[in-house]
């Protein structure tokens, strides 16, 4: 079978290899639920680039993801950021959250364990559900402050109006306060954040979280790995 899950899979290329797989159920089911998209399903391998420009960021990301579990248990918050886009930050956020899953798919229950939300594909659903009520949005409130992590993709890509700043604000202020995981990516560098967000998200965000810098620009031709 051509399973997007054989990733450290026992059974891989067995004769119990099979869509009935209790493994392979459960890790389809926790990731749709997770709206992560398919794209980031497969398997990724991140390079960093020939002049070494992300290494420090890349080895303390590869550090998280091998203890992720303990670290989603601590609360641990991250903010990815970089101005130039395509160097790796969604790709990183996901890798983490994937192998969250895969620590803990056998022990957790039928529940959302991951969201991953795009902030700005988000709070367009998000007006629109004022006139039609939207399944997305329904699901993403009703799971949001349950979950164990969440990703915040692309936050801050446009100033939020008032009604969308309070929204984000509830949502990320409660997940801090009871010490929920969260990833947020963004192409704003940490001290211009409030300029889109409002001053006391954005406090909350980067005082809250670990800060990361991505420094790399083209992805091709690159001669290391992590």
């Amino acid at each position: 079978m051509n399973c997007p899950y054989e990733i450290n899979c026992k059974l891989k290329n067995s004769e119990y290899c099979s869509e009935v797989c209790e493994r392979y159920t459960k890790l389809n089911y926790l990731f749709d639920m997770s709206y992560i998209p398919k794209k980031g399903l497969k398997p990724i391998t991140l390079y960093i680039d020939s002049d070494g420009s992300d290494k420090l960021a890349f080895e303390f990301l590869k550090k998280i993801q091998l203890n992720i579990e303990e670290s989603v248990n601590l609360g641990l918050n991250l903010y990815l950021y970089s101005k130039i886009p395509g160097n790796g930050k969604t790709s990183w956020a996901i890798k983490l959250v994937k192998s969250y899953i895969y620590s803990i798919w056998y022990i957790c229950d039928l529940t959302p364990k991951v969201l991953y939300i795009n902030v700005p594909h988000y709070l367009l659903k998000l007006k629109a559900n004022i006139s039609e009520k939207s399944d997305y949005i329904a699901n993403i409130n009703q799971n949001v402050l349950k979950c164990d992590i969440v990703i915040w993709d692309d936050i801050g890509t446009k100033s939020a109006t008032e009604f969308e700043h309070e929204h984000l604000l509830s949502m990320i202020d409660n997940r801090l306060y009871n010490n929920k995981s969260n990833i947020f990516t963004s192409n704003i560098i940490p001290n211009e954040l409030d300029e889109l967000l409002g001053s006391r998200l954005a406090s909350r965000i980067i005082n809250e979280s670990r800060l990361v810098e991505f420094k790399g620009k083209d992805k091709r031709g690159l001669t290391w790995k992590i």
